[in-house]
């Protein structure tokens, strides 16, 4: 083989997860002659833990978090015990959606007597943004309801989007026989991420290989049931997954899909083990040969970044052989030069609406940019995708041990997988 591909490792979190961290970041929100922007970036790192806080601590931060760092503080006081409660629900007087649904997810998990309820009043309640209802049912689970699963399993046959999304996802944590005509009926309504991602537990729960035809799934479920026999197929050896089709190894499981490609100087080098072609000739006529095989009915981008950001088209674009043909050019015509403006690169992708899947390409760390620390970008993707559940898959290609632990993160983190190729 000319490239080594391998999947990223899994790295150390991040510095505030150790218990002193978190005391002396506390301690810098209590300090008020600290230095504001000392104090939100605290409070950002703060969000990306996963341990008890302080409500003094948190409330302390109130007067300084604007914007995305309204966002941090009502993710922290989610943390913060019962006694925050009364806080969080003033938090549902915001506009800021994204705060309402932190908010809601704290309160559902800090209100023992009462967080079931609330969170049933936001799912039943169309009128409710989805980004609320996801952190809802998030919750619903996260703390063991019985009321989880039951509401799981509704929503596949009501939501579609991310709510649908975070419905696949809380059966994946214990998919079962009874789910079966649920996740079929999924695959009849639907298609794209959502489609793939129910053939997908289709397949672990059952053993069978049939890709997402409904009918066949429908088949095989009503061949058994008259049966009376449980829906299973010990698969051979030698029986592989059903194909799907991929970039730079990456399984492509939506129908609306951006790429974000790193167009820096560095990607001008030869790869390691195929030194007649550069990083950047591999990364563009992967996806080159990739765009004509796209789902007919689906959509498509592509972001390459460098010291500045470039995008193929100002929205998303169907793959027509005209738009195929477009891009194809576009993709041939450029040249790699300059930094790394990874953090502007994710920024324009996730402004994009109805987005189902990202892949990132890069082959270093962040260098130019409004945000260059790694950990920093991954907060700020945290903000962005946290209830939007759109898949983050990521490519370290040559790259060096920090930016692979970086990429291997942000997929992590993000419902996606990593590809790293030497």
């Amino acid at each position: 083989m000319f490239l080594t591909a391998l999947l990223c490792l899994s790295f150390a979190p991040p510095a505030a997860q150790g218990g002193r961290e978190v005391h002396l970041l506390q301690d810098r929100l209590l300090n008020s002659s600290q230095s504001a922007e000392s104090r939100v970036l605290a409070l950002e790192e703060l969000s990306m833990c996963t341990q008890s806080l302080s409500l003094e601590a948190i409330r302390a931060a109130e007067g300084i978090a604007r914007g995305e760092w309204k966002v941090d503080y009502a993710r922290c006081l989610a943390r913060c015990g019962p006694e925050a409660l009364p806080f969080l629900h003033k938090l549902l007087n915001q506009s800021n959606t994204l705060v309402k649904a932190e908010a809601v997810y704290g309160i559902v998990m800090q209100d023992v007597e009462k967080g079931e309820m609330f969170a049933m009043k936001y799912l039943r309640d169309a009128r409710k943004s989805v980004e609320t209802q996801v952190a809802a049912l998030r919750a619903l689970g996260d703390r063991g309801s019985m009321l989880a699963k039951p509401e799981a399993l509704r929503r596949l046959g009501t939501a579609q989007g991310a709510l649908l999304l975070e419905a696949l996802d809380f059966l994946k944590k214990n998919p079962m026989q009874e789910d079966v005509r649920y996740l079929v009926e999924v695959l009849e309504n639907h298609d794209g991420r959502p489609a793939a991602e129910a053939s997908a537990l289709l397949q672990g729960i059952t053993g069978y290989r049939v890709g997402d035809d409904p009918r066949t799934w429908r088949f095989f479920m009503v061949k058994h049931q008259a049966a009376g026999t449980p829906f299973r197929r010990e698969g051979g050896a030698d029986e592989k997954d059903v194909s799907t089709i991929s970039y730079m190894g990456i399984p492509i499981m939506g129908n609306r899909v951006i790429f974000v490609l790193d167009a820096s100087g560095s990607m001008g080098s030869p790869l390691a083990e195929r030194t007649g072609e550069t990083r950047g000739e591999r990364a563009v006529q992967e996806l080159v040969a990739l765009l004509p095989k796209l789902p007919k009915d689906g959509q498509f981008n592509i972001i390459f970044f460098e010291s500045s950001v470039s995008k193929f088209s100002s929205s998303m674009v169907s793959r027509s052989d005209k738009n195929v043909a477009r891009a194809i050019q576009w993709l041939e015509s450029r040249r790699f030069h300059g930094g790394t403006n990874l953090f502007e690169g994710l920024a324009d992708a996730f402004d994009f609406e109805n987005v189902e899947e990202i892949i990132l390409l890069s082959d270093g760390e962040p260098s130019v940019g409004e945000v260059q620390d790694p950990d920093r970008i991954r907060a700020w993707v945290q903000r962005w995708n946290r209830w939007r559940k759109i898949r983050l898959s990521t490519i370290a290609l040559s790259a060096p041990r920090l930016a692979r632990s970086f990429v291997a993160k942000l997929a992590e983190e993000n419902g996606g997988v990593c590809r790293d190729i030497r």
